[in-house]
């Protein structure tokens, strides 16, 4: 019995082990560690420093623009200019290139009509186009012979062409000659509705590309140069106030000249208006207004209408500068000669640095000054 007893206990012993044995529960996995993603480190910011603006080469030694007086980087005064025909009438406005010009000439033509000659030293450094160009005269022939300039036009007066034969002008006609492929009339200009005599014009890239060409003499010769003198101040002594000068070539064209104190400069107008330039939107402005008073007269017996200009000899006229004028004496020796300039007590006349503006018009103009 007792053994019976042991056998029970030992087999309820074993049964209670393996019920503790099921109760327990599974030790649960540990959770994965997190993935350590490395952050790339940032990339360094390179600063980029803003490109400073490239100087103005400097202007150094003594070389000046014969025509102006102004320093320039190089000497330029070998060069023969560049002396351009451009369309005044008021239906052709604005022109292109005139305020780039280091002297302008102004003339009457036949009906009262002026056109100037712009007058350009250094070709190389006038940017655009130069225009509307027009036809030419022998008293402008005569002025660019004077200069030993090369004449830019677009035909001409049977004694004009007379003129550039007889004293050997080189000239760039957009009508004839081996020029005419570098002018060009502007589509857009007859679009606008102007006149096909307004659209004619001439880059100066192009001329100076062609005269570069060595088909032309572009350097004056050794004994030449430029007559005229130039100061700092140009201030005419004892000179009387002229803010305002008022030139009336004829009853279709008046010139005004408005001193602005402020740049030490005229400002040129016409037609009730600026004179501007249509390149740049600028009013034309200069250091020096000139007037020569010379005889001018319709040929006789012409059919169009032409003038006579006298471009020799002697005579009056009157020089501003900075806000002052006065009366001159100009005489010209030869229609291939430059014009000299003295004051009254007969010292010869320097003008002031800078550029100038140059009216021949009749003995009979009533030039008035206003202070």
């Amino acid at each position: 019995m007792k053994r019976w007893l042991s056998l029970l206990l030992a087999v309820a012993m074993l049964f209670l082990m393996a019920s503790c044995a099921n109760t327990q529960t599974e030790e649960p996995e540990p959770d994965p560690e997190p993935e350590i993603v490395e952050e790339p480190e940032p990339e360094p910011v390179i600063e980029v420093p803003e490109p400073e603006p490239e100087p103005e080469p400097e202007v150094t030694g003594d070389a000046v623009n014969p025509l102006t007086g102004e320093p320039v980087a190089e000497d330029i005064s070998a060069n023969r200019p560049v002396m351009v025909m451009l369309n005044n009438v008021k239906q052709a406005l604005p022109q292109s290139g005139n305020s780039q010009a280091d002297i302008i000439y102004e003339i009457l033509e036949e009906g009262g009509i002026t056109r100037m000659l712009g007058v350009y030293q250094d070709i190389g450094q006038v940017e655009g186009n130069l225009g509307t160009i027009r036809s030419t005269r022998p008293y402008y022939v005569y002025l660019v012979a004077g200069m030993d300039g090369i004449l830019v036009h677009a035909g001409g007066s049977p004694a004009a062409y007379d003129a550039i034969e007889a004293y050997q002008v080189t000239d760039l006609d957009a009508l004839s000659g081996a020029a005419t492929s570098l002018f060009w009339r502007d589509s857009a200009r007859r679009s606008a509705g102007y006149a096909t005599e307004h659209t004619m014009y001439i880059t100066a890239s192009d001329i100076s590309d062609y005269l570069a060409g060595g088909s032309v003499r572009t350097e004056h010769e050794a004994d030449f140069t430029v007559q005229q003198t130039f100061v700092e101040d140009g201030t005419p002594a004892d000179g009387s106030d002229a803010n305002i000068i008022t030139v009336p070539f004829s009853g279709y064209k008046t010139g005004v000249f408005t001193y602005d104190a402020e740049t030490g400069k005229y400002l040129v107008s016409e037609y009730d208006a600026p004179y501007v330039d249509e390149t740049t939107g600028e009013q034309v402005s200069v250091e020096n207004v000139l007037i020569i008073m010379t005889r001018i007269s319709q040929i006789e017996g012409d059919s169009k209408g032409r003038l006579d200009v006298t471009m020799t000899g002697n005579g009056i006229g009157y020089y501003a500068c900075n806000g002052k004028y006065i009366p001159i004496n100009w005489s010209r020796p030869s229609l291939d000669s430059q014009y000299q300039f003295t004051t009254m007590d007969g010292e010869p006349l320097s003008l002031g640095v800078g550029k100038s503006y140059v009216n021949i018009v009749p003995t009979t103009c009533s030039v008035s000054f206003v202070g």
